[in-house]
């Protein structure tokens, strides 16, 4: 809630909920590839390809060859952005730790699931409705 008071006082573009999330991720990894997001939002290449290309675009991110592997591309937070967003990664940072102390790993996911789950029920009401009103 907090975070998402921060990003309605601003005059500037933020960035969605979906790259704060991913920011995050390699922020407090100190970079990480597309392959180590999608197994940490268990998400699809595609979906994790097109967010990490549309934030390129906007200039949040950067790639590098791993210096140890070519193969690999090396994700990283474009040093003017990271500035820019700093206190939202700390508010995240905080709050992750925060709720680490209070729960466990695995009263976390539970809850993580039925905010998926929760999510998903909403689009599919959504679709439907709006199907109804055509």
């Amino acid at each position: 809630m907090e975070l998402k008071l921060y990003n309605t006082q601003s005059d500037r573009v933020r960035p969605t909920h979906k790259e704060i999330l991913y920011l995050y991720s390699i922020w407090s990894r100190g970079g990480c590839t597309a392959s180590d997001l999608v197994e940490l939002f268990d998400s699809s290449k595609a979906l994790v390809s097109q967010t990490v290309l549309s934030m390129e675009e906007k200039g949040y991110i950067h790639r590098e060859k791993d210096p140890t592997d070519n193969r690999r591309q090396i994700i990283t937070i474009n040093k003017d952005k990271l500035n820019e967003s700093v206190e939202e990664l700390m508010l995240i940072d905080r709050s992750m730790r925060q709720l680490s102390s209070q729960y466990t790993e695995e009263e976390m996911m539970n809850a993580a699931r039925i905010m998926c789950d929760l999510t998903d029920d909403m689009v599919k009401l959504s679709i439907r409705d709006s199907k109804k009103h055509r």
